[in-house]
């Protein structure tokens, strides 16, 4: 046999036997503060229309608010720094349309051809370079899409970042703490602005 089965068929007929606790009734009467100094005047003077409350101790800012601060600054250097991405890769995709449209190494090349009765000359340079960007500029173009498109990004999401981080500062020096006390309970909020 077991410990605790034992202990279950000692225990059970002073279990069985038993009566609950009587309850207490609760004194409605007001009783005296106890740093009441002179009770016959306390008696006499007027109550006030509201109860002091707010003894729970509140937890206040919860971490180092200068790390909050680090983090926010940090936040505000990505967002800066994604913005400056995006500007980069827009001005790369800017130049790679260039290089396609405003050269237009396709239709210079095909005027080049025209030239030299049909067929593109195997030593001039001007035909190699517009072969360079004929194959540059989509690389150049997308490229800077790429990036544009990047720092976009990086920079809509640390500005998310920076916009929580500055509410989580602007409202952490809000406390909630409940407390129990007599028969009643209390939520204590404090707020400091």
């Amino acid at each position: 046999m077991s410990l605790a089965a034992l202990t279950v068929l000692l225990a059970s007929p002073s279990l069985a036997g038993a009566q609950p606790p009587p309850v207490a009734e609760f004194d409605e009467s007001p009783a005296p503060p106890s740093d009441v100094l002179h009770p016959d005047l306390a008696a006499d003077a007027p109550q006030a229309d509201w109860i002091r409350e707010g003894y729970g101790a509140g937890a206040g800012v919860e971490g180092d608010p200068r790390a909050l601060n680090r983090q926010i600054r940090r936040a505000g250097r990505v967002t800066l720094a994604g913005g400056a991405i995006a500007i980069l890769g827009g001005t790369l995709a800017i130049t790679g349309a260039i290089l396609l449209y405003g050269v237009r190494p396709k239709t210079r090349l095909q005027d080049l051809a025209k030239d030299n009765g049909g067929s593109l000359p195997t030593d001039d340079e001007e035909r190699h370079r517009l072969i360079s960007i004929a194959r540059a500029g989509p690389v150049v173009a997308f490229t800077g899409l790429g990036v544009l498109v990047g720092g976009a990004v990086t920079a809509a999401v640390a500005r998310l970042r920076l916009k929580k981080l500055r509410e989580r500062r602007r409202t952490s020096i809000v406390s909630v703490s409940p407390t129990m006390f007599g028969h009643g309970a209390e939520v204590h909020w404090e707020v400091r602005f």
